[in-house]
């Protein structure tokens, strides 16, 4: 795998030497989720009854900094045990390690402050950032290929990547699997957003099926198993699953 994208200098400036300057794919994939989401998320927000300048000038920024505040806080508490001997590690930067379950709990909220005080329904904001979502996460887990990290278990199968430094030969590519996945859910959202029959269902359902996706995945990912035999993308996918299907099972016949 290649995690930089793109490498500068050092740069020679005098006395002064600068660099070397690293773009990395992972920090180059949530720079371009953060400048597709807006757009897009401005675009279904129109499409729902939320006018346009409430979404770029009020909620982009706030919502993507918690988002991202919240994924590392998910990180932090998920993996608490590699903070036990430098807890300020946690807010040292890069900040190396997101986790999308924290992002989704602090998000939504914020999110839940931020409709009441703009009078908006919730879970209209929420169908209107779900495809925005849904791309950050392929985008996401192409910067995760690109690093060499997420991988599965060994396997045989002839799509099998061996990543650099990681032993036991192939292994299941899981980030491709899930960016594969994600892409399909992401083609109903969007085939399904003009005729949703509740506030909510878009968001819901998707976040439903990412987590089922995440879910069966983590199968595959044996060494990485904590709690229960489970991982803890696992325990926060069950959550989302059970979440996700009791929210669209208890509001049927309700209209948007």
């Amino acid at each position: 795998m290649h995690p930089v994208l793109v490498r500068l200098g050092p740069l020679a400036l005098g006395a002064f030497k600068i660099g070397p300057l690293l773009l990395r794919w992972y920090g180059a994939m949530m720079a371009l989720a953060i400048l597709l989401a807006v757009p897009l998320s401005a675009r279904m927000g129109e499409q729902f009854g939320i006018p346009r300048t409430l979404v770029v000038d009020s909620l982009a920024v706030p919502l993507m900094a918690t988002l991202l505040a919240g994924a590392r806080a998910g990180y932090v508490v998920s993996h608490f045990q590699e903070f036990a001997g430098d807890p300020l590690a946690a807010v040292r930067p890069p900040f190396a390690g997101l986790a999308s379950h924290g992002a989704i709990a602090v998000g939504l909220a914020f999110l839940a402050v931020w409709s009441r005080r703009h009078r908006v329904p919730l879970w209209r904001v929420t169908d209107a950032i779900t495809p925005a979502i849904l791309v950050a996460i392929i985008l996401v887990r192409w910067g995760n290929f690109m690093n060499g990290e997420l991988y599965g278990d060994p396997t045989g199968l002839p799509w099998g990547v061996v990543f650099p430094g990681v032993p036991g030969g192939p292994r299941h590519p899981l980030q491709l699997y899930e960016m594969a996945g994600t892409a399909i859910i992401l083609a109903w959202a969007l085939a399904a957003a003009g005729r949703r029959p509740f506030d909510g269902f878009l968001f819901w359902s998707a976040m439903a099926a990412s987590s089922t996706l995440r879910f069966l995945l983590d199968l595959l990912r044996g060494e990485d198993r904590t709690v229960l035999f489970l991982t803890w993308g696992q325990m926060a996918a069950l959550v989302l699953i059970v979440g996700g299907a009791w929210f669209v099972w208890s509001r049927r016949g309700i209209s948007p």
